[in-house]
């Protein structure tokens, strides 16, 4: 599990620097990849949750990092979150799923391909929740702030 965190980070990072990300940003950016991945495999296979679940919650943790790191760094949170989501692409499953509907497996092809279609919506809804959630406090942070400033 260790080795493949490792890789995750490696992996976040490579495509950091593929997405142009400032090299000060490139370590924060690691972590949040490698914690993604380090949950996501904590929560399949050693708690044995389904993969949806599992892609759910290591999106909300290493999402929720990557906010922390924007405003710690005071950079996009985009450029955190991006290359940190990488890992946790069903990228095999969505080959696998091709492979087998071209060598005429359709059912199996096609239940391949729709898990994959759900991991990728998971990871979607768990950015989409973090995302929203931060928002809405500072939003709400920046209307207190307000209202101390009329009284």
């Amino acid at each position: 599990m260790l080795l493949s965190v490792l890789f995750a980070f490696l992996a976040t990072m490579a495509f950091g620097v593929l997405f142009n990300t400032p090299k000060k940003d490139l370590l924060p950016g690691g972590v949040a990849g490698a914690l993604g991945w380090a949950v996501f495999i904590y929560m399949r296979d050693i708690w044995g949750y389904n993969s949806q679940v599992s892609n759910f919650a290591a999106t909300v943790a290493l999402a929720l990092l990557c906010e922390v790191f924007a405003r710690m760094f005071k950079e996009p949170v985009t450029l955190f979150s991006i290359p940190a989501i990488i890992p946790l692409v069903p990228g095999l499953p969505m080959y696998q799923g091709m492979k087998l509907l071209m060598m005429h497996a359709y059912n199996v092809g096609m239940d391949k391909l729709v898990q994959a279609a759900l991991d990728a919506a998971f990871i979607s809804l768990g950015i989409l929740l973090v995302s929203s959630l931060a928002r809405l406090f500072k939003n709400s942070q920046q209307k207190i702030k307000g209202l101390k400033v009329r009284v």
